[in-house]
């Protein structure tokens, strides 16, 4: 199709604004500020996006969008094939340094891959893919971290477990991990890295604030890098190659916010075990899952580095590219839309379908996507060994929500008898 990109209206411009903007600012746009995510847990503002989205592409045919962000134009992409352009090109092209991420980001993630562009970029790759993704770190470090895992999960048996005493023992797995059995009382730095996540909220409005918690949140992480104790990944970067522009501290100080996505999952994962029947073997899929159906950040966000062609049109460099999860995860095209369905992580279906991408995609995906998921899977499998997971309140229904409240849920972990 050439005949352009269409524009959206005044009332789709606010609608949109309505939709994913103001939601955004409120559950926050680095990290989850509570009340936020309570206040749009109620409004049911997924809900009001996914409609929006799906009209949108009702009404223009597929075509992507533009309409009036707060910050400027915005292409809002609504179809598969347009989603698989963007997330296959190169980063050079779409970069993941959106304007959005620097402003609450760049304080304290400065120089780390995330956030770079270039030469500098492809320098930060292969330093972070050699850690988190080398055959040492797959096969001779998997076990000892599975091992952390699962000696973490069984503190955990029998009980109810919140969002909150999940999140404190998922840290202790992630600092064992990434820093060592040295880290892993180290609460200070988780706590810094929270606070400094909820500063980024404010888009570097809380400048002074975040410089103070960055220099200390750098000092921590050195301390652990030095010490490089052994079967850590502080130990491995510590051998691992690099270049002038690699930025260590800054790799290893991401590492540890990277490492918290699977909180959310495994809290998502426990609530699905326990309303849905899940053979062993599809551990991994349920965490998976749980992402697709409930993604941490509903939308993906890139920006264009040089003017680009879309539909006839000329898309000038310095425009937001936004992909809303929440529309292609939730296709009511696909069979499998709304319900719990792990196999489509084994059989191939997700892995063609770009769609689906909790960890995005091409040159924008996650290096330590697989170490996180193995890591999270060994814990999720620890407590179905030990205990039996009951939803408290009612199971969830076959059809599931747009919106689940992860803050809000309790599961009871009753010791399984042996």
């Amino acid at each position: 199709m050439s005949d352009g990109i269409p524009r959206a209206t005044p009332a789709e411009n606010a609608a949109f604004i309505a939709a994913f903007l103001l939601p955004g600012l409120l559950r926050g746009t680095v990290t989850t500020a509570r009340p936020g995510h309570t206040v749009t847990n109620r409004l049911g503002t997924l809900g009001y996006a996914h409609r929006l989205t799906a009209q949108l592409r009702e009404r223009y045919g597929g075509r992507p969008v533009l309409v009036k962000g707060l910050a400027g134009p915005t292409l809002l992409v609504l179809s598969g094939e347009d989603v698989r352009e963007v997330l296959s090109a190169s980063d050079e092209v779409y970069s993941l340094a959106a304007p959005e991420k620097l402003k609450g980001l760049a304080p304290f993630l400065d120089g780390t891959l995330l956030l770079s562009t270039g030469a500098e970029r492809r320098e930060r790759a292969a330093f972070v893919g050699e850690v988190l993704g080398s055959a040492e770190t797959a096969h001779r470090m998997a076990d000892r971290f599975a091992e952390i895992a699962a000696e973490e999960a069984a503190t955990l048996v029998p009980g109810v477990v919140t969002y909150d005493r999940l999140d404190a023992c998922w840290n202790r797995v992630a600092r064992r991990c990434l820093y060592g059995d040295a880290a892993r009382d180290d609460h200070e730095l988780s706590r810094v890295l929270a606070r400094l996540r909820l500063a980024g909220n404010w888009a570097g409005l809380r400048g002074r604030a975040q410089a103070r918690l960055s220099a200390r949140y750098d000092e921590l992480i050195t301390g652990h890098l030095l010490r490089a104790e052994p079967g850590s990944l502080a130990a491995l970067a510590a051998a691992t190659p690099r270049g002038p522009a690699t930025s260590v501290v800054r790799q290893a100080a991401f590492w540890l916010m990277g490492f918290t996505v699977p909180t959310p999952a495994l809290m998502q994962s426990l609530a699905l075990l326990a309303s849905f029947p899940c053979p062993p073997a599809r551990l991994r899929g349920c965490l998976l899952e749980g992402l697709r159906l409930w993604a941490p950040v509903p939308v993906l966000v890139r920006t264009t580095t040089r003017d680009t062609d879309w539909y006839g049109d000329v898309l000038p460099a310095g425009t937001s590219v936004l992909i809303p999860l929440i529309l292609h995860a939730r296709d009511s095209r696909l069979g499998y839309a709304h319900t719990f369905s792990p196999g489509i992580w084994d059989d191939g279906t997700a892995e063609r379908e770009w769609l689906l991408g909790p960890f995005s995609r091409g040159d924008g995906q996650c290096k330590g996507m697989n170490l996180a998921l193995h890591v999270a899977t060994a814990f999720l499998a620890e407590l179905l060994r030990r205990a039996t997971p009951e939803l408290e309140g009612r199971p969830l229904p076959p059809r599931l929500p747009l919106m689940l409240d992860t803050l809000k849920l309790r599961i009871v972990l009753r010791e399984a008898a042996r």
